[in-house]
């Protein structure tokens, strides 16, 4: 470009007049070019930078959490499920112990039968919601109640694992009348299919901690048990 060559005096003076007003006008011009090239880079970096932050904030930032329980099955901790070890075998048990609990029990408190219907409900899915949902068509505990019946659930032992996707719980069935004369007592057992689906917000936190799910459920009464009546319901 002209206006980086030296200036050379001839002797015509119209060329030296152009000559020297490229040389005086000539830097203000390749001034003004450098600030150009400089304020597109800042503008390309200004785009790139906003489009990386709507990336970011598109992404998903839910943090799946487990919590750990004590011996008796109570809280301890909470860590995050995408650096923890995988969910402790005690949180499973004692999650599918209260499955059967808030399953089987028929109790006159019908603000706390309602609970434990709506906690059920936030551990059974597929096959097992299905087959849920029909027990409690054939056996609903608020009529059972109303016909003298309570149902009191005891867990006999911790669930077992029968394979890396099925757990076997056994249980009492005791039935006794609103006045509490026993009636009878039956031994059940169940197996359950489950699916580990760690929680990913506050809500399911709270209502599934362990994020343990029932997919299929069966169960029969234990043959040959001493002193059994007839089942009480749902035989």
């Amino acid at each position: 470009m002209a206006f980086f060559k030296k200036t050379i005096k001839t002797n015509n003076p119209y060329l030296d007049g152009h000559a020297e007003w490229q040389e005086m006008f000539g830097s203000y011009v390749h001034q003004a070019f450098v600030w150009r090239i400089i304020a597109i880079l800042c503008l390309i970096i200004t785009i790139i930078s906003v489009y990386g932050n709507l990336y970011q904030a598109k992404q998903n930032k839910v943090v799946p959490y487990v919590v750990e329980i004590d011996k008796l099955g109570n809280a301890a901790a909470v860590k995050r499920a995408d650096i923890a070890a995988p969910i402790p075998t005690t949180l499973i048990q004692s999650e599918l112990a209260e499955i059967i609990v808030n399953w089987r029990t028929v109790t006159a408190d019908l603000d706390l039968q309602r609970r434990m219907v709506d906690r059920l409900s936030n551990f059974v899915t597929g096959a097992a919601q299905g087959f849920i949902t029909e027990w409690y068509e054939n056996n609903n505990p608020y009529k059972v109640a109303k016909e003298n019946k309570l149902v009191q659930i005891e867990i006999k032992g911790l669930p077992l694992p029968v394979s890396n996707e099925s757990w076997r719980v056994e249980w009492t069935e005791t039935v006794r009348n609103h006045v509490g004369t026993f009636m009878s007592s039956t031994v059940y057992e169940a197996t359950l299919r489950i699916k580990l689906v760690p929680p990913t917000v506050d809500a399911q936190i709270m209502a599934n901690p362990g994020g343990v799910w029932v997919t299929e459920l069966s169960y029969a009464r234990v043959l040959n048990q001493p002193n059994a009546s007839s089942p009480p319901i749902g035989s």
